[in-house]
């Protein structure tokens, strides 16, 4: 089988890094990212639930450090009962709800599918009388579904609150599985690197117009090349499909290390902490010009 492409002027990531087709028709039937063997596999689900559970963990003291403040800090209502109110399932989702998806980029008013899985969490927290977890506010949901399973733990077994917040935690898990798979449908030819990286190293040279060329991580080098540049690949990662939670757009291949980490801390952070984190970045990469 030929090997990908690894040099080549570019106008677009995606196109330069592109496998070979015969690959990707290997790939059409998968449906969800794959390690390179079950152990590999294994140990990115371990790792996973251990992060989830240190973030609910986490999530759990900054609700209890809300409650005993006076006035009571924004994360102190995650611990309480439904806050949607007189709403149910069937009627249009609340405004105030559809405005905070909307600032996170999330496409409800414009994907009828992704506003159905939107939906369907309004449904299980009306259903289990639990609050909503509104997006934007400093956690996402594999948080707050860890969070709701700290919670309940010290509650008696079989008891009526602990079954609803077991049964919130659960279905939610499984609608961010479902919501997953369906956007993986929407994926785009997977390329030889990186969407992200590839971006940032193209990024960086753009900002330092002096440089002829920057190696980014060890994985990516660009070079300039009269009025375009080369990439070329340095060494090859596998690449994970990447998508906003409960919706079905689809952001891009991505290596573990953006995915796992760099957009899993930027999902985290609040609409506010965002924009300064964004503002950050700009003041510290154009000090260095």
């Amino acid at each position: 089988m030929p090997r990908p492409q690894k040099r080549g002027r570019r106008a677009d990531a995606d196109k330069e890094f592109r496998v070979d087709p015969t690959e990707e028709d290997e790939e059409d039937d998968e449906e969800e990212p794959v390690a390179d063997d079950d152990d590999d596999e294994e140990a990115l689900r371990e790792k996973q639930r251990e992060v989830d559970a240190k973030n609910g963990f986490a999530l759990w003291g900054d609700v209890q450090r809300d409650k005993t403040k006076s006035p009571k800090g924004p994360l102190a209502f995650l611990q309480g009962n439904n806050t949607l109110g007189a709403w149910r399932p069937g009627r249009k989702l609340p405004v105030e709800l559809v405005k905070a998806y909307r600032k996170i980029g999330h496409p409800l008013q414009s994907c009828k599918r992704s506003r159905q899985f939107v939906a369907t969490l309004a449904k299980i927290c009306v259903e289990a009388d639990v609050p909503f977890p509104m997006p934007g506010k400093g956690y996402t949901n594999r948080t707050w579904i860890a969070m709701l399973l700290i919670w309940c733990a010290p509650m008696r077994k079989g008891g009526r609150r602990r079954l609803q917040l077991e049964r919130a935690a659960f279905l939610t898990s499984q609608l961010l599985g479902v919501s997953a798979t369906a956007s993986y449908k929407f994926a785009t030819p997977k390329p030889g690197a990186c969407k992200l990286c590839s971006a940032i190293a193209i990024k960086l040279l753009k900002i330092f117009p002096l440089a002829d060329e920057i190696t980014y991580r060890d994985y990516i080098k660009v070079k300039r090349v009269g009025f375009g540049f080369d990439l070329t690949l340095l060494k090859k990662k596998k690449l994970y499909r990447d998508h906003l939670e409960l919706s079905l757009l689809f952001r891009g291949w991505l290596c573990v290390h953006c995915n796992r980490y760099t957009l899993h801390k930027l999902d985290s952070l609040s609409s506010d902490d965002y924009k300064v984190f964004g503002r950050r970045v700009y003041v510290n990469c154009t000090t260095f010009i």
